[in-house]
């Protein structure tokens, strides 16, 4: 192997993870070659555990079929130089030494460094990483900050500037600022775990205006850009908060990147210890690149220089037409930089053109579609001026227009794929006209009435030719899989939607196990609060809103005791009774006796999906034994990574575009019908050219304006890399439902729906045989 970086251009179902399994072979066999074997010598980074569970998976498969000498396996050896005895080797020391089996998602790796530089980072060997901040550590700091202003004559100037500026300049402003400030921190705050240009930002202006505030407040009068308001609170808000997070030995995830990231980049001496830590990297492999952050890049980037400075390996795979995470801070032009960057390495790119998922109907239908719209300069122009200007008239137009093009044409210049697969299969584009018999209140519940019709259709037409097998729907957000989940049960189908695994948010869900809580514990006040706000039956939320008015005149009686004397027949119906019957039944029982009384399956019927996914997780339980008291423990403890997502062929899957990335389904049916938001800038920040702009998209400056488009683009771009991850799913069938829409107010953030419109327009128009 000579190659010492090669980057995958790897578009769908094009045999990736095949790719950077058998490369880590064959580095794997360099390593062993050149005499200093060590597993933990090799890195593989993936973007989900579900990703590194399968490349491990395949490289162990690898590796036996090398030392059986199957057919596959006898290739496998021509291609990696592994004879059997060293597959033999490999595998030993893989089972024997699994924790040096380094294959992990970039933030386990991370953390697993930061946690190894400890000592030398002067942080506490046992701190805990936290995801987010929680809003009463913002609050804690703020109070901090708060307090010392009272002692600082600088500080307290600057809050008062700043809480002038805002009851000014913020429209909707009510009485609570401090509310206001909290909101606003735990934005930014979440923003910090992958924006790059705000913790630059922060830094810088921890080291200059900062010093003004606490030297020389007289400066503080120069504060006449609203930016440096936002931003000198933020830099001291960030302060106080490493401040918290040291004394309670915990770590907020945005934070520690960055301290890993600055002494990686600022004090090379780090490489060493790290190797004497965790042992020497002889090569990367990075999956998926286009979905990495730009804070994760930074705090991998010098370790990634010091692999390439002594001549080992680093290999990635990218494919920016998939790029569907920008709104988490994945950056597919991060790929673009380092070619730049290692420009005078020898870099062999190669790009995988062959399709081995999807059947050739499908690929010609994808290969037609998105070359069609790259090529077409007219259509690409006019899609995407509409997307980001609208009707809106600039005069920086036609400039945003010439970047944004380029970033597409370089997203999807490598779209044309050849089929493999010789089976039949089918695209079938289904455009949806509005019937006089379909109900809903408005015209958008109207035609989601209309695709769960066209819905039931197909599922009763392959249940009928008994293909089932492996079906999925593909949706937006999670909301709309709540909401088809819900319907598809109702009509007999089993269901598996990827929403259930964040059953812990549903309010139903909360409310149900607040009751059984309440049922365990009578005097758990909170308890019955949280049971009586879910809205079980009639007046439940009337109980709470008379009580805390009864507890304003002063009476000290508790939530129990008024329920039971204000509401004593509601209290006999429903809580004695239940726990009347409760010590007969098990507590699966005692669950569906619950949903019985309170006919929960016909009051909550949009939430139906959590609800039988919480009984079958009681179900499991029970037959463990387990009592209400046990279940209980056990769900405070219980993590939503246990609800991965089951391998039932014979369920249909709803899912969102983001979980089903990197997956495939013998039938996918895509409703092309979703609202997307109006695009705002983060808290009204815009970051350009190295420069800072704050205020109103109309109040900016040329270059501000340019920045505020520019990332509006990279938004409204992601539609088409949904639509390419949505169309390569399907392995035998593409169903792909578009809904008439009327050109109305209604439906005006319904850009999907136009947009294939278009381009299926222009290709009927200007393709010769062009028949879907």
């Amino acid at each position: 192997m000579t190659d010492n970086i090669i980057i995958y251009n790897a578009s769908a179902g094009s045999g990736k993870t095949y790719q950077l399994a058998l490369n880590y072979l064959k580095i794997l066999n360099k390593i062993y070659e050149e005499g200093e074997f060590n597993l933990k010598s090799l890195l593989a980074i993936t973007f989900t555990n579900k990703a590194s569970f399968e490349m491990k998976e395949r490289i162990i498969s690898f590796l036996k079929e090398i030392y059986k000498q199957t057919e596959k396996g006898k290739i496998k050896t021509y291609e990696t130089g592994i004879s059997p005895e060293r597959a033999e080797f490999f595998l030993e020391e893989i089972f024997l030494n699994y924790d040096s089996f380094q294959i992990k998602t970039i933030d386990s790796f991370l953390l697993n460094l930061y946690r190894a530089l400890s000592y030398e980072l002067d942080m506490p060997a046992d701190f805990q990483i936290k995801t987010y901040i929680e809003k009463n550590l913002i609050e804690k700091a703020l109070n901090e900050i708060f307090e010392a202003a009272k002692k600082t004559e600088g500080l307290l100037k600057f809050l008062e500037n700043f809480v002038d500026y805002l009851l000014t300049n913020e429209e909707k402003l009510k009485i609570d600022i401090k509310n206001k400030l909290i909101k606003d921190s735990e934005k930014i705050f979440q923003k910090i775990t992958y924006k790059k240009e705000l913790l630059d930002t922060l830094g810088t202006y921890q080291e200059n205006k900062i010093e003004k505030i606490f030297l020389d407040f007289n400066e503080i009068e120069t504060f006449k850009d609203p930016k440096d308001y936002y931003l000198v609170l933020y830099t001291l808000l960030k302060k106080k908060l490493e401040e918290v997070f040291s004394r309670e030995k915990t770590l907020f995830i945005g934070i520690w990147k960055e301290i890993l990231s600055q002494h990686l980049t600022f004090f090379p001496e780090f490489i060493p210890w790290i190797y004497v830590k965790l042992g020497k990297l002889e090569g990367i492999i990075i999956d998926e690149f286009q979905d990495t952050d730009r804070v994760q890049w930074e705090a991998i980037l010098p370790i990634v220089e010091d692999v390439l400075s002594r001549n080992k390996f680093f290999i990635c795979a990218c494919d920016p037409k998939q790029s569907i995470f920008q709104w988490k801070g994945g950056d597919p032009f991060i790929l673009a930089e380092f070619m730049q960057k290692f420009s005078s390495y020898p870099i062999k790119v190669e790009v995988l053109g062959k399709n081995y998922r999807s059947a050739v109907e499908i690929v010609k239908f994808n290969n037609l579609f998105f070359s069609y719209i790259n090529k077409n300069l007219e259509l690409k122009k006019e899609l995407l001026e509409e997307l980001i200007f609208g009707k809106e008239k600039i005069e920086e137009k036609e400039e945003i227009l010439t970047y944004v093009l380029k970033d597409f044409d370089w997203s999807f210049e490598n779209v044309i794929q050849e089929a493999v697969n010789d089976f039949k299969g089918e695209v079938e584009c289904k455009f949806l006209k509005m019937e006089e018999n379909i109900e809903g209140k408005s015209p958008k519940e109207k035609v989601k009435e209309l695709i769960k019709k066209e819905i039931l259709n197909i599922l009763r037409d392959l249940e009928q030719k008994k293909d089932l097998d492996d079906v999925a729907i593909l949706v937006r957000k999670n909301e709309d899989i709540t909401e088809l989940s819900s319907f598809l049960i109702s009509e007999g189908f089993k269901v598996i939607g990827s929403s259930f695994l964040k059953i812990k948010e549903s309010p139903l869900i909360n409310a149900f196990f607040s009751l059984l809580k309440f049922l365990n514990y009578l005097e758990d006040e909170i308890a019955l609060a949280g049971f009586l706000s879910g809205d079980f039956f009639e007046n439940s939320l009337d109980i709470l809103s008379k009580y805390c008015e009864f507890k304003l005149t002063g009476s000290n009686i508790s939530l129990v005791e008024f329920f039971k004397k204000e509401y004593p027949s509601l209290w006999e119906n429903y809580i004695e009774e239940i726990l009347s019957v409760r010590k007969y039944l098990s507590l699966y029982e005692l669950c569906q006796y619950i949903v019985k009384k309170f006919k929960l399956e016909e009051k909550k019927n949009k939430e139906l999906a959590y609800l039988y996914k919480f009984l079958s997780i009681i179900l499991d339980f029970s037959f463990k034994g387990g009592d209400l008291e046990e279940f209980l423990e056990y769900w405070e403890k219980y993590s939503e990574d246990e609800l991965e997502m089951p391998k039932d062929k014979s369920a249909i899957k709803v899912l969102t575009f983001h979980l089903a990335k990197g997956l495939e389904f013998n039938h996918v049916i895509l409703p092309l019908f979703w609202e997307e938001k109006p695009y705002s800038s983060d808290l009204g920040l815009v970051f350009y050219n190295g420069n800072i702009y704050k205020g109103r998209k109309n109040e900016l400056p040329g270059e501000g304006k340019i920045g505020w488009y520019l990332e509006k683009a990279k938004i409204k771009m992601e539609l088409f890399n949904l639509l390419y991850v949505g169309f390569t799913r399907a392995i035998k069938t593409l169903y792909i439902l578009i809904p008439e829409i009327e050109e109305t107010r209604d439906f005006s953030k319904f850009e999907v729906t136009r947009v294939f419109n278009k381009v299926y327009s222009f290709l009927r128009d200007k393709t010769e045989n062009f028949l879907l």
